[in-house]
């Protein structure tokens, strides 16, 4: 975190969580996605009770590399806190619903402001 004072005052951790995702949003909105692009998830983990999961996200385009992108979304979705360093992945909690939709879909809806701006795939 660079600046955690303004003008002598400690930021909270709230005003701390929002500057990191207004970054994060706009790192991702110029280096990395735009509109109509395929975000790719790979399931890194599942837990015992099949309660969590732990993705992976990718872009890919015809320009560069493969580019993660799993850390920069973490802190755009406000999900910092679910962002586990040690298996480096994205947590989701719940159980019967495709986690790599519903983390792309967040991920549209705070970029673009509309959930099927981006294309949700499984490598």
């Amino acid at each position: 975190m660079e600046n955690t004072t303004i003008a002598d005052t400690p930021l909270t951790k709230k005003q701390i969580v929002r500057a990191e995702q207004t970054k994060a949003i706009a790192n991702l909105k110029r280096n990395y996605l735009k509109p109509g692009d395929t975000v790719y998830a790979i399931l890194r983990h599942v837990s015992k009770s099949r309660m969590s999961r732990w993705v992976d996200l990718y872009c890919i385009s015809a320009e560069r590399l493969p580019q993660r992108i799993t850390l920069d979304a973490a802190k755009a979705l406000a999900r910092s806190s679910n962002y586990d360093r040690r298996r480096e992945a994205l947590r989701i909690n719940g159980i019967n619903f495709d986690v790599a939709h519903d983390a792309v879909n967040d991920l549209a809806w705070f970029l673009f402001g509309n959930s099927d701006s981006l294309t949700p795939r499984w490598l």
